[in-house]
């Protein structure tokens, strides 16, 4: 896990960069001949291109010649992915020990914040220096919309974040989780708003030479603006259900729509494999495999998209395994053993948002009666969009399957094995109460998130569904409650030290200790 982060990094070194100026920078260190001078790069929007394209890289992480796939492994793959229920830990790290059983590391907790505020953030309030001089307030509009696209993981990792003051001081205030949620919504409403006038103005297209998402069509990234305060809005419906309706209906009544289709999904295809396939193939003969929650629903269920998915054991079916396993052996649940079930990461889809989680959001807002909407139609869209997206044929007859519900998990290798988490089926039923339509709707969005565990963790900690599997040890010294699972990340040690007044405001914004079983913010419905 050779990870290319700088250790000891923290948000006041890292903003150190933020506010030496770009041209001090450039002239200093990059004039060249032979290249672009500085004059010339803002004549052509080329730092405003170079800058929009650093940050699209760092909404998910991947193998970009910047970032190496071990960098996805220690932000995502060791954090949200485990514990949304998509892929167990299996490397050897102190016997497992470790962010699978709950005792959690400095190093893999704190990734995820040093990388977006190193690049995200870096990005973002450089480019806004020269958009803003320049007056391209429309390509300030894209760059807000893919800012609150990456941050909202940082918040949702953590809780309060800095946010209002970065880039004006290395040793910025945090904001709490909503205050930052509250600035998110008005970032978005404005992107919008001027990305609309952009548009109905005749101008199709923006920086569509750089642009790795939609090339550069701006009414895609308006659908997916608009989608994606949805997103963020149902995420709120507990903690603030005024704020989060008037989000809603601003999405659902805007002119130029949602995602609808797959050909509109948000997301970076110019890349070889998924960085989960690189983390199994390459790394110690297999640092992940397949979560055993996983397991249960895919094989119970027996859906098409397991296999595009994961990878067949030797036996030709698919094998899980739990989290939380501690043991001196990892032999048999790593590659090349044979017994469990590698990520298919080759063919996975780096991807931010697709048209299944717009749908099944949809079909929460019918269940709430926040709209006219369908519920029913809206999560059978849902499914069938998941199914064509990952060519898992006809989604029809399993819509139809009344019967079928999440397998027991039996493990393959040890003694591990354990109840089903879940006895709801799959095919839409008008009699169900609303609990458990609203189970259903999150366990078949669930399926079709993968292997977006940011999202994923992030659904299950706001609604309780779909049941995961709970861990086999847990290891958190109490902080952590077994059944509820772990709710957030702690914050990197080195904040204490180079922003302890930063952190004394962030342990006042989160009204608990800084640990794994403090729930944020937006995290208020009542366990069932």
């Amino acid at each position: 896990m050779n990870s290319n982060i700088l250790k000891g990094a923290t948000l006041a070194t890292l903003l150190c960069t933020v506010l030496t100026s770009c041209e001090d920078k450039f002239v200093e260190y990059n004039t060249n001949s032979y290249e672009a001078t500085y004059d010339q790069m803002l004549a052509d929007d080329g730092f405003l291109k170079a800058y929009i394209t650093q940050m699209e890289r760092s909404v998910i992480l991947y193998n970009d010649g910047t970032h190496l796939d071990s960098d996805y492994q220690i932000a995502y793959n060791l954090c949200a992915d485990t514990w949304a229920g998509y892929f167990a830990p299996t490397g050897t790290w102190n016997n497992g020990v470790h962010n699978g059983s709950y005792s959690l590391i400095d190093q893999w907790c704190a990734a995820l914040f040093d990388f977006k505020y190193a690049d995200t953030m870096n990005a973002w309030s450089e480019l806004r220096q020269i958009a803003e001089e320049a007056g391209r307030t429309q390509v300030m509009a894209l760059a807000n919309i893919i800012k609150v696209a990456s941050m909202h993981q940082v918040a949702d990792y953590y809780g309060p974040i800095p946010y209002s003051e970065v880039g004006t001081t290395i040793t910025p205030k945090y904001d709490s989780q909503q205050e930052v949620y509250n600035a998110f919504f008005t970032e978005l409403d404005d992107a919008i708003d001027v990305l609309t006038d952009y548009y109905n103005a005749g101008n199709k297209t923006l920086l569509s030479d750089i642009d790795l998402v939609y090339g550069g069509d701006v009414s895609k990234w308006l659908r997916f603006a608009n989608s994606l305060r949805l997103r963020l809005a149902m995420r709120i419906c507990y903690a603030d259900e005024t704020l989060a309706q008037a989000e809603i209906q601003k999405s659902l009544t805007h002119s130029m729509g949602l995602i609808e289709d797959n050909s509109q999904n948000a997301l970076i295809a110019s890349i070889p494999h998924h960085p989960v396939y690189q983390i199994n193939v390459s790394m110690n003969n297999g640092d992940c495999q397949m979560g055993a929650s996983m397991d249960c629903y895919l094989n119970g269920y027996n859906d098409p998209r397991k296999f595009k998915y994961a990878k067949a054991a030797e036996d030709g079916e698919l094998h899980g395994v739990r989290n939380g396993i501690i043991t001196t052996s990892w032999t048999d649940y790593r590659n090349p053993s044979g017994l469990v079930s590698a990520p298919a990461g080759e063919n996975y889809h780096l991807t931010w948002m697709n048209a299944a989680e717009v749908w099944f959001l949809r079909a929460e807002i019918a269940l709430r009666n926040w709209s006219s909407e369908n519920v029913q139609t809206c999560y059978e869209k849902g499914v069938t969009a998941s199914f064509d997206e990952w060519g898992a044929g006809s989604a029809t007859e399993y819509l139809r399957d009344d019967t079928s519900t999440p397998a027991a998990f039996v493990d393959n290798v040890a003694n591990n094995g354990t109840a089903a988490p879940s006895a709801i089926t799959i095919a839409w039923d008008d009699d169900a109460s609303t609990e458990v339509k609203l189970e259903r709707i999150m366990t078949q969005k669930w399926l079709a998130l993968f292997p977006n565990g940011c999202e994923a963790w992030a659904e299950y900690r706001r609604t309780g569904y779909p049941g995961l599997l709970t861990v086999v040890n847990n290891r958190s010294n109490g902080t952590v409650d077994t059944d509820l699972q772990i709710r957030r990340a702690q914050y990197p040690v080195a904040e204490y030290t180079n922003n302890a007044a930063g952190i004394a405001t962030a342990l006042t914004a989160l009204d608990g200790a800084d640990n794994g079983g403090t729930k944020l913010w937006w995290d208020k419905k009542t366990r069932n």
